[in-house]
């Protein structure tokens, strides 16, 4: 199965949690310290394998009531027991997590239920729990469940409902390899509406956030190499060009390459002649070649 289309697994948080410092007679402190500590056991027995152990810890977590870790303990304690196969625990554990409402990990575990129901044969119910992780507006969590319900989309035979999940899961914030995974499969499934993609990174790279706008163009570019922001210049080789002051170029042998490199002859404005190595496998001389291919319309390069 190609990258893009595979689900974003289920998540889990491991410990140890940042230790608290000692503040003696202070009931509420030493609550959170033993929900810190439990919480941390659980994480590094669950790492150990050992699953009762883990359990337990996770329990004694989330018993503490203490209104952060005991929800994430809950979150964890529902991926333990997936993993173990306890169904029936597992659903009950995830349940007792999205009723704590916590910010993070409700929303987490809204994303992670859908995914343990999708695997176990209750695709409705899955479609239900990814769009209740959409409502969150959870910065991560509703991004990914955007994904996987449009996966699920696509499997159910809804197409255009995908393409308009995979369109949101596309703009920022930009975490993880969401929106790239995103637009990949949204090629795949409806390579024609193309021009609506680009918009959503073109709208992000006008960002005033720098980084924002950064990682919008990387995107832009994953998605369609050849295409050019005006003032955009392209590398190839050593050399930096303005396209709009290219005028032709060839392989310097008469043909492309049979290998991942060769030297390309370049002719600018003005009589300009440049002779540049150029290495396929890069990145930045990849997406040059593109962009010659699409503005000098030619097949050859």
């Amino acid at each position: 199965m190609p990258a893009y289309r595979r689900r974003m697994a289920m998540r889990e948080d491991n410990g140890p949690r940042e230790p608290l410092p000692n503040a003696p007679g202070d009931a509420v402190h030493e609550a959170e310290q033993v929900a810190v500590e439990a919480f941390d056991l659980g994480a590094a027995e669950r790492t150990a394998g050992r699953v009762d152990a883990a359990r337990a810890a996770f329990l004694r977590a989330a018993a503490t009531g203490h209104p952060d870790i005991g929800p994430m303990a809950l979150a964890n304690l529902a991926v333990l027991e997936a993993s173990a196969g306890r169904n029936a625990e597992a659903r009950t554990a995830f349940r007792q997590a999205i009723a704590t409402g916590h910010r993070d990990h409700a929303a987490k575990s809204l994303f992670n239920f859908g995914l343990f129901e999708k695997h176990n044969g209750e695709p409705a119910h899955a479609r239900e729990l990814y769009r209740q992780a959409i409502a969150t507006e959870h910065p991560e969590h509703a991004r990914t469940a955007r994904f996987n319900l449009a996966n699920l989309e696509v499997e159910q035979g809804r197409p255009d409902e995908a393409c308009a999940l995979l369109l949101r899961a596309m703009e920022p914030p930009f975490l993880a390899d969401t929106a790239s995974r995103a637009h990949r499969l949204l090629m795949a499934v409806a390579p024609g509406r193309l021009a609506e993609a680009r918009e959503v990174y073109l709208r992000a790279a006008a960002s005033e956030d720098e980084d924002t706008a950064t990682h919008a163009r990387r995107l832009l570019y994953d998605l369609d190499p050849a295409y050019l922001i005006p003032g955009d210049t392209i590398r190839l080789g050593t050399h930096t060009f303005d396209p709009a002051d290219i005028e032709s170029a060839e392989w310097a042998m008469g043909k492309r390459p049979g290998y991942s490199s060769g030297y390309l002859d370049i002719h600018t404005r003005g009589g300009g002649h440049h002779v540049a190595f150029v290495d396929l496998r890069d990145p930045d001389d990849g997406r040059g070649i593109q962009v010659l291919r699409r503005l000098l319309g030619s097949d050859d390069l």
